[in-house]
């Protein structure tokens, strides 16, 4: 082979590597966009409001808090994470946590809107990170809540409730009570939360 037919090849080699390595952190940065979700986050409750949260819940009567602002605006399909800490107050017994969060009420733009309609659209922009805890006896834990609006959210006021069961079979029906629906019988304890979706 001639010098120059090497050095042909080599060079071909070297662009291939180079494509290569492209192509994979292109990969990576896409499969890492899917599978964490915290990565794009505009909203979110910051360290030292979830250490306060839950330094709160030991020092108080509280069974369950919220580390999130009364209400944020957000615009379409901006991601946001709020820290749910619920407190074990039980002195000798570990349990298990099933948190589910719903759409309570609306308003400003959205006060004639249905609100059922409204409820099966934004379920669908809640992932719970974990969706049920174990907490030990006499402590406290955190259960993210991730918010991501849809791209063709109305614009509006949403308020949300996340409710804290205790029975497994009322995970992901766990209800405060409201003027249309009876509390869980498992209710540990209920915080709320609003957005406002301004464009």
């Amino acid at each position: 082979m001639t010098k120059k037919g090497a050095f042909q090849l080599s060079l071909g080699f070297i662009v291939a590597v180079v494509f290569a390595v492209i192509l994979l952190s292109l990969a990576l940065t896409w499969l890492q966009g899917i599978f964490n979700p915290l990565n794009t986050i505009t909203h979110k409750t910051t360290d030292i409001a979830m250490k306060q949260l839950l330094e709160q819940l030991a020092t108080s009567d509280k069974k369950v808090g919220i580390a999130a602002p009364d209400v944020t605006t957000w615009k379409r399909g901006e991601t946001g994470s709020y820290a749910l800490g619920i407190n074990n107050k039980d002195s000798d017994k570990e349990h298990t946590y099933y948190v589910h969060v719903y759409l309570e009420e609306v308003g400003g733009a959205l006060g004639s809107e249905q609100l059922d309609n409204l409820r099966t659209d934004t379920a669908s922009w809640i992932t719970l990170s974990p969706p049920s805890i174990d907490i030990e006896p006499n402590e406290r834990d955190i259960v993210k809540i991730i918010i991501k609006p849809s791209p063709s959210a109305k614009i509006g006021i949403y308020s949300f409730r996340a409710a804290v069961c205790t029975n497994p079979s009322e995970a992901n029906t766990c209800h405060a009570s409201s003027a249309n629906e009876d509390k869980s019988s498992s209710l540990y304890g209920s915080a709320s939360f609003a957005i406002e979706i301004a464009q």
